[in-house]
């Protein structure tokens, strides 16, 4: 029998347990509806057990307690209260018991009753069994006290199995209990971790949707077999305007998806939702979706989603719009193509007229006749610096290796930056041995070596130094340009190499420039399969290295077919 005031609410606290008072009316009905049978039962048998007066007292007493079960607001009144009952309910069964006496049987059964309600109580397990040890006791014992004259040690022996019996039963029952209520509340417990698992769960899921309706990001997760289970509002749009005219609800091959040109449609392997969800993983891969004026450049990233097993659960992947970006980038493309070409026409003027003025120059004063070698020598630089712009651009830059004196090449080097250097007040010392044979175009490592040093003086201070060392060691041409300048900031010494970069700190400086000459100097060395890499400290200088392998084999072959022609 469950304890009739049992809910989940701390004992001296007011019930709200809407369940409660019923459970309470329906246990003392139980026993009330079992104490009268089992009195008319034995009226049957004993007409006159209701001349005993402590019978009668017993059953009023009893109503009484029903009646109190019936009328007392049970959700107003501490859990503990109820306990009262089966108390009562001891009176009660004593009276009666004490009034039937022998003709009434099974009335001391009846206090399995409150003995139960005790013992399924919340009170501790010795509590409960010891008030039903008392009780039940007294239920035998007081009646004996009542109407024996002749007391005995006998007398209060004999009765004693059911006080025995009943306590055992009190034991049983608040031990199922315990283990009952443990469950209970165990479950209690988890349904309550599991709510609060539950809404924390349903607070992540519109937080994490609310943040991906809002990023300016195309966000798409899939599973592994390539299927859509999450599209934000963003990559929708995206998704719509690729799609080809008529076609409302296409597939990822039916997509217009074009390449870096534009106009060349991707094949549907090469696509980059296709590639994620094979498990490649994509970093800013470039496409342009859609056709027409509304063409639109995404930078795809990708990353696989993995399960506790390690294998491949699915694949997110990200769009960001970059078509302001790329729109920009080719704006400078095409200024730096058009700019180039206008440079040409006065460049070819001024080289016809030095060259004219070389030619025709024999009264001309050996110092003139030098500067004018020199304006020239720099004006073909020059040229070639614009058409170095323009195959840059178009993706046609190339380096003609042949064996060259990198001595030589460094030593001019020195020489035509020497009256830019003067005036700056920057010493360049030449710390390179003046015949060193290695393989390289030299057009372009004297132009990659002039770039170095003319930053070198820009970017220096008066009083400062500029030191060139080269060597070929390891199979590797090493070339260094170390200067005593303003030097460059970390942050910046990534990007030094890139097209129209300028620190902020050189921007603001009155030091011209833009940005261009690094970029030629990376390609050049790039295109000898060499490396460029710069250490800097801000405030103590700079170091460019520079280094081009070399094929001892190949110089050996050079050699050979050069000593070949000249004996020709």
């Amino acid at each position: 029998m469950a304890d009739p005031a049992q809910h989940p609410i701390g004992p001296g606290v007011p019930g709200r347990h809407p369940g409660r008072r019923r459970r309470i009316v329906l246990s003392e009905t139980a026993l009330t509806i079992t104490l009268f049978l089992t009195v008319i039962l034995g009226l049957i048998q004993n007409p006159r057990l209701l001349e005993s007066e402590a019978l009668v007292t017993g059953l009023l007493v009893h109503l009484v307690v029903l009646g109190a079960c019936l009328a007392t607001p049970w959700s107003a009144v501490p859990v503990r209260a109820a306990l009262i009952i089966p108390l009562l309910d001891f009176v009660a069964l004593g009276f009666i018991r004490s009034g039937a006496g022998e003709s009434l049987s099974g009335v001391g059964l009846l206090a399995a009753f409150p003995v139960v309600w005790l013992a399924a109580s919340r009170i501790p397990i010795a509590g409960a069994v010891g008030t039903a040890f008392v009780g039940s006791v007294s239920l035998v014992w007081v009646p004996l006290l009542l109407t024996e004259d002749n007391l005995s040690l006998r007398n209060f022996v004999q009765p004693f199995l059911l006080p025995i019996m009943l306590t055992g039963l009190a034991v049983f029952v608040a031990a199922l209990t315990s283990d009952r209520r443990n469950q209970q509340e165990a479950l209690w417990a988890s349904q309550a971790a599991l709510r609060a698992s539950n809404e924390a769960g349903s607070k992540r899921e519109r937080l994490l949707s609310t943040v991906l309706e809002t990023v300016d990001v195309g966000v798409l997760a899939v599973d592994a077999d390539g299927h859509d289970i999450l599209m934000n509002a963003r990559q929708r749009s995206v998704h719509a305007a690729s799609a080809p005219p008529g076609n409302d609800d296409p597939n990822e091959a039916q997509l217009l998806v074009y390449g870096p040109d534009r106009e060349t449609l991707l094949p549907p392997d090469e696509r980059p939702v296709r590639r994620a969800v094979l498990g490649e993983g994509l970093t800013a891969e470039q496409v342009w979706l859609g056709g027409g004026r509304n063409q639109r450049s995404l930078s795809v990233s990708s990353r696989s989603m993995i399960d506790e097993d390690g294998a491949v659960a699915g694949t997110v992947i990200s769009f960001m719009d970059v078509t302001d970006l790329a729109l920009a980038l080719q704006a400078k493309d095409d200024f730096l193509s058009n700019v180039s070409h206008e440079f040409r026409t006065p460049l070819t003027s001024i080289l016809g007229y030095l060259e004219l003025t070389l030619e025709g120059g024999g009264s001309l004063p050996p110092a003139v006749h030098g500067y004018l070698e020199v304006a020239r020598r720099n004006a073909l630089r020059l040229e070639q610096l614009v058409e170095d712009l323009l195959a840059i651009n178009a993706g046609t830059f190339k380096v003609q290796r042949e064996l060259c004196d990198v001595g030589r090449i460094l030593s001019e080097a020195v020489s035509s930056v020497q009256v830019k250097a003067a005036r700056a007040g920057v010493d360049v010392v030449n710390a390179a041995p003046p015949e060193l044979m290695a393989v390289a175009d030299p057009g372009r490592l004297a132009q990659a070596v002039d770039n170095l040093i003319s930053n070198a003086v820009k970017y220096n201070r008066r009083g400062g130094t500029i030191t060139l060392a080269a060597a070929v060691e390891n199979g590797c041409l090493r070339l260094e340009v170390t200067d005593t300048g303003i030097g460059i900031d970390s942050a910046d010494l990534s990007q030094v190499f890139d097209r129209f970069f300028r620190s902020p700190s050189v921007r603001t400086s009155t030091v011209p420039g833009v940005g261009l000459g690094l970029l030629i100097t990376k390609t050049i060395v790039i295109e000898h399969d060499g490396t460029i890499s710069v250490t800097s400290e801000p405030g103590v200088g700079s170091t460019f290295t520079i280094r081009f392998p070399q094929d001892s084999r190949a110089i050996a072959e050079i050699l050979k077919d050069s000593k070949a022609a000249a004996s020709l």
